[in-house]
């Protein structure tokens, strides 16, 4: 319906200028201890949903360049676990699944500035042609990911073929997620110290079963939009996503204290709209439009 449509926009806009507003709000609190872990997928040319384009990384890394300091994952795992200093500003960058476009378009963009990276790999899909949002596109081999392994790209488990960790039996997970850091293991030379859990499932269990394993880090729920902290439980950290939807502007928003505030001011007003039916369906279709 035509005032569904309006009214979808006017949600759409109305939030929009709220995220701006706490944006604007959070220049006040520049100190900050805290740090932002993006989590990209396929940086190429493609209309994947969660695929970024190679001109807008390059607009998010100069701009991460200016204003940022970009950490390696064991630089966090000392602030996490043995409370070592960081930069004001800290923010790391990883990458799932492992595709090609990564090697291709990002690698260099990422060498360009010097920054550290990590990428979790799923095993299974190595050297394949695998679909994201229904558009094929090309896997990492092992020659590109030893390469990358040995300029400055940490290489992380994603299992051997991506499954919900919490729909499986714990024999099946613990296999996904032990085989899949021995063979990057072997492939690579390096142990393996850090793990991604896919779709950002788990659950005691799975922390348990990654805990056994002797890994340093674990990558759980993506919906938080919170801060990693000092003292953070170092296995089921959190990371904020980066995708085709993220404009310019909101990358920006993304990196402060505005995503916290959002979501507080997101929760409350679901509150509110559940009330009203009308409101109701129209902020289910703005809701299938914004991505976290």
């Amino acid at each position: 319906m035509a005032s569904e449509k309006i009214a979808t926009k006017l949600i759409i806009l109305a939030k929009d200028l709220i995220y701006l507003v706490f944006y604007l709000l959070s220049k006040l609190f520049r100190r900050q201890k805290k740090i932002s872990i993006l989590l990209y997928h396929s940086i190429g040319k493609n209309s994947a949903h969660c695929n970024v384009r190679p001109e807008q990384f390059e607009m998010q890394m100069e701009y991460l360049g200016k204003k940022y300091n970009v950490v390696s994952l064991d630089t966090i795992l000392g602030f996490i676990k043995e409370g070592k200093d960081l930069p004001e500003k800290s923010v790391a960058i990883t990458f799932d699944d492992g595709y090609y476009s990564v090697y291709q378009n990002a690698y260099p963009i990422l060498k360009k500035h010097r920054f550290p990276a990590a990428v979790f790999i799923t095993t299974g899909n190595v050297q394949k042609q695998m679909s994201l949002n229904r558009v094929k596109l090309r896997m990492l081999g092992w020659n590109e990911i030893k390469e990358i392994s040995n300029n400055g790209v940490t290489i992380g488990a994603h299992t051997i073929t991506h499954p919900d960790l919490e729909q499986i039996d714990l024999e099946t997970a613990k296999k996904e997620i032990s085989e899949s850091k021995e063979e990057i293991e072997k492939n690579i030379g390096r142990d393996v110290r850090y793990f991604a859990s896919p779709y950002g499932k788990e659950n005691e269990e799975i922390v348990n079963l990654i805990r056994s394993m002797g890994f340093d880090y674990a990558f759980g729920r993506l919906s938080s939009r919170k801060f990693i902290q000092k003292g953070a439980n170092h296995l089921i950290l959190k990371r904020t996503e980066i995708d085709s939807s993220v404009a310019f502007w909101m990358f920006k928003v993304k990196l402060t204290k505005a995503v916290e505030w959002y979501q507080k001011f997101e929760q409350n007003s679901s509150r509110i709209v559940s009330r009203f039916p009308f409101l109701s369906k129209v902020d289910q279709i703005y809701n299938t439009l914004s991505v976290s």
